[in-house]
């Protein structure tokens, strides 16, 4: 079948379907809901994520019934776009929040395309004014993150402890420093502290007993306190007893200089290529806070004071479906 006969099926079988809910009540299809479950996870994407997605799009195809009369596979680009002024005007949507909107109704109608019940994609190309992009590098699994904490251990903490002293002592500054800025690392990973955060931290942030790290308010963060990961104890217990008195005699727990910070990221990227910042680790764990715990968690976790802020983030999980429409729907 070519694609002239395949778009007259379609459209011939939505007219049908349409003229026969005429006078009638319409009904959600379920079972699109759960074949698009399926094809979600066929994508291996979270759990909770895939509950986001259908969650909104069992409140659009309710909006279109109530509103329009229409089921959502019947929807057109005017329905849509309707849609997006009612949750802008009326439940206060900010224009980045209609933007993740949009792009879960294109994954979700590139579905339906793919399993031939729409013949055109209706939101395809919407495009939202005043929205800006989040520019945020690669995002990092939860795999490759753990990776990289063990290849420093491995390439800078464990061959320092093994190399011994000089006559100047340089292998054993080497050790303190290296240890150091393991710990700084875990913080960046495991508690999603920024540069500012970890820069901050005194010895009061820390209680070794309960497990726990403490991080401040900020300007525009909210306070919060966080678990400690298991390997973190030790490596604290560490750097509190035998390491920080090499750097630190005042309240501060960790190191506050620029070029410090600066050269252990270059460190870092030499050793682990797919390293790019500090930004990058902090973006990577607040993705896999939302796949795996969702937004309010993520949210209270990573300081936001708004959950449109934990929202942005959201993008990661759009991005690994873009192949789909790229395929299905190239422009």
């Amino acid at each position: 079948m070519n694609s002239k006969e395949r778009t007259y099926f379609i459209r011939k079988r939505a007219e049908t379907s349409k003229a026969s809910t005429v006078g009638k009540p319409l009904q959600t299809t379920t079972t699109n809901y759960d074949s698009f479950k399926s094809y979600l996870q066929s994508k291996n994407i979270w759990l909770t994520t895939i509950e986001q997605y259908t969650d909104r799009v069992e409140k659009v195809a309710k909006w279109l019934q109530e509103n329009k009369g229409k089921d959502i596979e019947q929807a057109e680009k005017k329905d849509i776009l309707d849609y997006l002024q009612y949750i802008q005007e009326t439940l206060n949507y900010t224009a980045r929040s209609r933007q993740q909107v949009v792009g879960i109704l294109k994954h979700y109608y590139t579905f339906l395309y793919q399993n031939g019940q729409i013949a055109n994609n209706p939101i395809l190309l919407i495009k939202l004014r005043g929205t800006k992009q989040r520019i945020i590098n690669k995002i990092l699994s939860m795999e490759e993150m753990n990776e990289l904490l063990d290849t420093y251990y491995t390439l800078k903490v464990q061959h320092a402890k093994q190399g011994g002293t000089d006559k100047l002592g340089r292998f054993q500054i080497n050790k303190h420093v290296h240890q150091r800025n393991y710990l700084i690392l875990s913080l960046c990973i495991y508690q999603g502290l920024n540069l500012s955060e970890w820069k901050n931290l005194t010895l009061d942030d820390i209680n070794l007993q309960q497990a726990t790290i403490k991080v401040q308010a900020k300007r525009k963060s909210n306070a919060r306190t966080l678990s400690l990961h298991a390997m973190q104890i030790g490596i604290l217990y560490e750097y509190l007893h035998n390491t920080r008195h090499q750097f630190k005699n005042d309240n501060e727990l960790l190191i506050n200089s620029n070029p410090e910070v600066q050269k252990l990221a270059l460190d870092i990227k030499k050793i682990y290529p797919k390293f790019t910042d500090y930004k990058q680790l902090r973006a990577s764990i607040i993705t896999y806070w939302i796949q795996t715990e969702g937004l309010r968690k993520a949210q209270y976790k990573a300081g936001h004071r708004y959950i449109s802020s934990t929202e942005e983030y959201l993008w990661g999980d759009l991005e690994s479906l873009k192949n789909d429409i790229n395929t299905f729907h190239p422009l």
